[in-house]
């Protein structure tokens, strides 16, 4: 009897040596964590598999299965899939606000930093900028390749966070010190070859201002008879299905492709609800600037509209988080009705998203006046209307 417990705890001895988490070949632990408008923490897992199907570590208090990497944006090269998705991720805890940001009509920001010696980004949505001070009045941005740059992060890491992050509106993103973060550094078994970690704070709707001391004009408007402009009841406004006013310009009447202009694009419109709006006169189009930026204390100089073009304005409607956009790809005009082939883009299962709610649109100009103005997606269907509505790209 003695034989066979002793034998039998042997065996359990070498079953459990035979389990024991050995992990991938070369493993290296690279994390980002995000707090303010986004909090999250993102792990890159680095490993070779070396010619097995799957592994396993152990990231904090959770045992993880890695596998091949999976197709994702934040996939970089060398990186495997955790639990079948491209990082492992959690949330963050909740931090006191860290940074204050406002960029003015000239393209200078105001920016406060509670955080010492800490880079600050800055992103339009479309293009990205690093600030000449981490804080100060009057900074100037300087053109950069996203978030290289940032923290620990890797080339390869930054541009994937840089991806992420665009199409969500005005946002800066201030590089913190990791170690003073409230997340601690991970415990991961087996013993990594590297651990990299960086901390950053993320701030969503930067506002544009009109500097202390510019002078403002008002805008005076002039109805044209019969007509409506953009929520104020002057010339210029339609809902997707009913008719154009009228500018005295011939009606565009042939089944031709229009060339067009995107003259704007943002996602903090004061426009709450799904709309189409129209504008033929110049101060129909200042009405329209004032609905798409009417959630800022600034706009831009609006463009001159010369006689016989038209503005069209393509509003979402609220959506409850970063990540939605829309843009104008075609036009065509047939019988005095144009249409324009509008692309809706809303985040992805698992993409990075500001928490803030936002209101995308786009402004675009078109030749010719017409009497009907249509919004369909890329397979002609009406564009979706109603708050809370998407469409996945």
């Amino acid at each position: 009897m003695k034989k066979t417990l002793t034998a039998a705890l042997t065996l359990g001895a070498g079953l459990l040596a035979g389990c024991s988490m050995t992990g991938p070949g070369n493993l290296r632990v690279h994390e980002v964590l995000l707090y303010g408008g986004t909090q999250e923490r993102i792990v890159w897992v680095y490993g070779d598999l070396r010619g097995t199907a799957q592994s396993s570590v152990k990231l904090g208090s959770a045992t993880v299965e890695l596998r091949a990497q999976v197709p994702d944006p934040l996939a970089v090269a060398g990186t495997l899939s955790v639990n079948g998705r491209a990082t492992y991720r959690v949330p963050t805890a909740a931090v006191t606000p860290k940074l204050a940001v406002t960029r003015d009509t000239r393209g200078l920001f105001d920016v406060t930093l509670n955080e010492a010696a800490g880079t600050v980004f800055y992103t339009d949505g479309r293009a990205w900028s690093r600030l000449s001070a981490a804080s100060g009045a009057g900074l100037r941005g300087t053109a950069v390749a996203g978030l290289r740059g940032a923290g620990n992060l890797t080339e390869t890491e930054a541009d994937a966070l840089s991806a992420a992050f665009l199409n969500q509106g005005p946002l800066a993103v201030a590089v913190l010190n990791e170690a003073t973060v409230p997340d601690p550094a991970l415990t991961v078994e087996p013993r990594p070859g590297e651990y990299r970690r960086t901390a950053l704070y993320v701030l969503s709707g930067v506002r544009t201002v009109v500097p202390a001391g510019s002078v403002t004009g008002t805008v005076t408007i002039t109805p044209t008879p019969g007509t409506t402009a953009p929520g104020t009841g002057t010339p210029g406004t339609t809902q997707p299905g009913t008719t154009l006013p009228g500018s005295g310009q011939p009606v565009a009447s042939q089944g031709v492709r229009v060339s067009f202009t995107e003259l704007a694009s943002g996602t903090n419109a004061a426009v709450t609800t799904s709309s189409v709006q129209v504008a033929a006169t110049q101060g129909a189009v200042s009405a329209l600037y004032g609905l798409a930026y009417g959630r800022q204390t600034g706009t831009p100089a609006v463009p001159s509209v010369t006689a016989g073009s038209t503005v069209v304005g393509v509003f979402l409607g609220q959506r409850p988080t970063g990540g939605y956009s829309v843009r104008v790809t075609g036009a065509s005009a047939q019988n005095g009705v144009l249409t324009l082939t509008a692309e809706v883009r809303s985040p992805g299962a698992g993409s990075i998203t500001t928490q803030a709610i936002t209101s995308p649109w786009t402004l675009v100009r078109v030749p010719g006046a017409y009497r009907e103005v249509r919004v369909v997606d890329a397979q002609g269907n009406p564009l979706p209307t109603g708050a809370g509505g998407g469409q996945t790209r």
